[in-house]
Order: C-alpha cells, then sequence, then structure tokens
C-alpha cells in the first residue's frame, strides 16, 4: 500500500482530502498526512490526521506520494522541486466525473476536480490545477503548474505558457497565447495574446499592467 500526503493544508487540502476516496482505491492507497508549516485550519475544520513538517524539509520515502494542494504560485514550483530533488513522487489526481478526451495527454502531478473537461488533442504539462468546471478545448497547449479557477473557460488552440492563471468564469479566446505568469481577471474575456507578466482584464480583455 502506497502512502499519500497532501502537500499543503488549506482550504485546496482539504478539498483533496475529501475526494481522495473518489480517485484512488482504498486498498491500494492510504493518506498519511499533511505536508505545511501550520495545521491550524486542519483542526478547526475536525480533521485529525497528522501534519508531517515543513514540505521544504521533509524527506520523501519510497512508498509515498504526493499531492499538490498549493494554490500560491510562488510557492508551488519549489515546493515540488524540493520535493522531487529528494526523490519525491507526485501522484496524478484526475476525478473520475471529469471528462478527459482519449487523445488528450495529462502530465504528472495534475490535479483535475470533478465536472471539468479536457478535450481533443489537448496537452496538459505537469502539475496543471484545474479547479470545478473549468474547461481546455481541443488542441490546447498548457504548460506547467497553470492554475484554472472554477469556470475557466479555454477556447481551442489556447497556449498557456507556465504558471498563468485564469480566474473564475474568465475566457480566452481560440488560438491566443498567454505569456509566463500572465493572470486574467475573473469574468474578464481574453481576445488578443498576452505577454508574460501581464493581468487582463475586462470585456473585452485589455493588458492592464505588468506583474512585477
Amino acid at each position: 500500500m502506497l502512502d499519500l500526503i497532501i502537500v499543503g493544508a488549506g482550504g485546496f487540502g482539504r478539498e483533496l482530502l475529501e475526494m481522495v476516496g473518489d480517485v484512488f482505491a482504498p486498498n491500494e492507497y492510504r493518506v498519511k498526512g499533511f505536508l505545511a508549516q501550520d495545521a491550524a485550519g486542519l483542526r478547526e475544520h475536525g480533521i485529525d490526521l497528522p501534519l508531517l513538517g515543513d514540505p521544504e524539509e521533509y524527506q520523501p520515502q519510497p512508498n509515498e506520494r504526493f499531492l499538490l494542494a498549493i494554490g500560491f504560485m510562488d510557492v508551488r514550483r519549489r515546493v515540488v522541486e524540493k520535493l522531487t530533488e529528494k526523490g519525491g513522487q507526485f501522484a496524478t489526481f484526475v476525478h473520475p466525473q471529469a471528462r478527459i478526451a482519449r487523445t488528450a495527454t495529462i502530465g504528472v502531478g495534475a490535479v483535475i476536480y470533478p465536472f471539468c473537461v479536457v478535450s481533443n488533442s489537448a496537452t496538459l504539462a505537469p502539475h496543471v490545477h484545474m479547479n470545478y468546471y473549468s474547461s481546455v478545448g481541443h488542441d490546447c497547449r498548457i504548460g506547467q503548474y497553470v492554475l484554472l479557477a472554477p469556470y475557466a473557460t479555454l477556447n481551442g488552440f489556447v497556449t498557456l505558457e507556465d504558471e498563468v492563471y485564469v480566474s473564475t468564469h474568465a475566457t480566452v479566446a481560440p488560438g491566443r497565447k498567454l505569456g509566463y505568469r500572465s493572470k486574467i481577471s475573473a469574468n474578464s474575456a481574453c481576445m488578443q495574446d498576452a505577454p508574460e507578466n501581464t493581468l487582463v482584464f475586462g470585456v473585452p480583455g485589455r493588458q492592464v499592467r505588468r506583474i512585477d
């Protein structure tokens, strides 16, 4: 039996804990605990699984698999790299109520919530997170550590470079490209390409400012 460890003990981590039994067979995996700096949020919600330590200092064991449950972009990559450098392995979490096309490619460590759609010939790089009802259209190319909030919609042939964030109910028009670490605000419609480190806001979306 493999031990699952949830990396992050906030709301994201609590959501994954609730859904683990939907994705992983109980005779193959058990939840060992959480990696985080503070477990106060777990106790407040009646979760008594142990806090195993700081994710950047933890020493992975061969029978452990990690689930990334950190939403802060500045922390996500750093934590994954620290754990993998020490031999840690990440599990891929695809809820059975998500719709994944047979020709889609899902990278290791991805987390895909219920009611998401990944369409024909789309490619997700490692450690992408798709929240409830987000969708990736056909032939999209999604970079590492991208976060899609609930109801985020990517139409066909969209390219998102690494660490892009698409907020709730935001839409990206077909064929658009969003550069590294760009952000699309909630309820916005991105109708043109966006350079790296820019914030897009409005309908139609305009590049509001650079993000430093």
